[in-house]
């Protein structure tokens, strides 16, 4: 029986999966002043995401990873709750990016692997391949999981594509805003999105 190709997947019939990975932006307004907005745009500019480091985005081991969630569009709102969009200490804002899984595991983009550290130390995964790894733990006195976040890594920088399938701002004023510098500075942008989809259309009752 040949192997289905990637098409041919449900990512499309169920409303659960997506055959697109997510990269979300935040602030990081304590270290240089950007925006949710500005972190996104140099990321179009640049055509590159920066990996995190183990001070910055909880990677383990010595090196840098970029971080995507394999998260539904329409689910974004149970992801920007209040709580983690909070401006003061965001883990996500409502901007970000979409590529395609299979472009995504062509530049090297992976399942990150949920273990805990009993099991990291057991399976003896090389510290190189930390960058891999997500801690799970359970026990009695609670849960450390990050399950809901679907998460895939890519070792240092993910370089994107001169085309995304979309990105997304936080509202039409944004999107507006975004569509007029795309078409005003074609050659100053390195990847160059399909769409502006602003989230408070996309995803209903998220705060403009």
């Amino acid at each position: 029986m040949p192997l289905p190709a990637f098409d041919e997947l449900p990512f499309n019939a169920r409303p659960d999966l997506t055959p697109y990975l997510l990269h979300l932006t935040k602030n990081t307004d304590s270290e240089d002043k950007f925006s949710g907005y500005d972190n996104l745009v140099s990321i179009l500019r640049t055509g590159e995401i920066w990996g995190s480091s183990s001070k910055r985005g909880f990677i383990k081991g010595p090196n840098k990873a970029a971080c995507f969630m394999d998260v539904p569009f329409a689910s974004l709102k149970y992801v920007l709750t209040p709580e983690n969009s909070d401006p003061q200490a965001p883990r996500y804002e409502p901007y970000g990016i979409a590529v395609t899984k299979r472009y995504a595991y062509g530049k090297g983009c992976r399942p990150v692997l949920y273990l805990s550290d009993a099991e990291t130390t057991e399976l003896q995964i090389p510290r190189n391949e930390l960058w891999r790894v997500v801690r799970f733990e359970v026990s009695k006195k609670g849960w450390i999981s990050w399950l809901h976040e679907r998460e895939w890594r890519c070792k240092g920088n993910f370089v994107l594509p001169s085309s995304v399938q979309a990105v997304f701002v936080r509202n039409t004023r944004e999107a507006e805003r975004l569509n007029k510098d795309l078409a005003s500075s074609k050659s100053d942008f390195k990847c160059r999105p399909r769409a502006v989809v602003p989230l408070t259309v996309m995803c209903q009752g998220l705060l403009a």
